[in-house]
């Protein structure tokens, strides 16, 4: 982080950094603290002691107390300077070379640049952040799978019991012998006669159907045969057991939308944010070059 001014980050203080530091080591007059190395493509600070005393207050660095040097150091670092020699106080950087200095605004341009990138990743760390907690907040909101008003009473499986119960249309269908499933003897019948009986809008690709939903099974690949647990011949009071668990799955079901509706609502107000952020971020790079170009005219 820059720590030259109070528009700690802005262009001007990366522009005020870079260019204070040119000034510093192409000064002759301080040449025995710091100065250029013989190539010029690098520079030496050749009096850390003096260097700290007296250079970093006079170019008025506004580092905090007993960490001017550290701060000093981390923004060679984030200016892209780099230690070359471990045995001394040497520091390079490309675009910080003796009688080029129109190379700095290189320097410049790729601080700023790091840093709209910087604050871009920010800016999708935190929508990511607020989205997760829309999220959080409309799950809290759902009701339990339990709370949802119960359905009306279905008739399906009442109605399938009376059917298989009666003994006038045995010859059609009726239990099997164990009394724990029914079978369809007569499918041309049943198709014809009975299902319409049973419901004039019931057609047979519906009834099969409505009988997987009530956790029927077929149980015979030969036959027309059919069972549940829980229904069982002179056991009629089973029958509300299948009805339950048919609720309970609805509700689940009903939940289940209900989350994906939030949900899709949720994604699409987080949408809307991205753009938002998008268009103000833009603003502000904008903003951030010009004061880049406002910068470079004045050097």
């Amino acid at each position: 982080m820059l720590n030259m001014n109070e528009n700690e980050g802005s262009s001007t203080s990366i522009s005020n950094f870079i260019t204070t530091i040119y000034d510093m080591v192409d000064d002759l007059s301080s040449d025995s603290i710091i100065s250029w190395s013989q190539s010029g493509k690098s520079f030496i600070i050749w009096n850390p002691e003096e260097f700290y005393n007296n250079l970093l207050q006079r170019f008025c660095f506004n580092f905090k107390a007993n960490t001017n040097l550290n701060c000093f150091f981390s923004d060679l670092d984030t200016h892209g300077f780099r230690k070359i020699d471990s045995g001394k106080w040497e520091f390079a950087n490309d675009n910080f070379v003796r009688g080029q200095r129109h190379l700095i605004n290189n320097i410049i341009s790729c601080v700023i640049e790091q840093r709209v990138l910087y604050d871009q990743s920010m800016d999708m760390f935190k929508a990511k952040e607020l989205f997760a907690r829309q999220v959080k907040k409309v799950e809290d909101q759902l009701p339990p799978h339990n709370s949802y008003p119960t359905s009306k009473r279905c008739p399906f499986p009442n109605k399938l019991y009376e059917m298989v119960d009666d003994p006038s249309s045995d010859a059609i269908i009726s239990w099997s012998q164990s009394g724990r499933s029914f079978i369809i003897l007569n499918p041309k019948e049943f198709c014809k006669d009975l299902l319409r009986r049973f419901s004039n809008t019931l057609h047979i690709s519906l009834f099969f159907h409505k009988l997987e939903r009530f956790g029927f099974k077929k149980i015979d690949p030969k036959k027309w045969e059919f069972a549940n647990d829980n229904f069982v011949r002179d056991q009629r009071h089973l029958v509300e057991i299948i009805i339950s668990n048919d609720k309970e799955k609805q509700d689940q079901l009903r939940k289940g939308y209900a989350r994906q509706k939030k949900l899709g609502e949720a994604r699409e107000l987080f949408k809307l944010q991205i753009e938002e952020m998008k268009k103000a971020r833009e603003v502000k790079e904008q903003d951030v070059r010009l004061q880049h170009h406002i910068g470079l005219c004045k050097l």
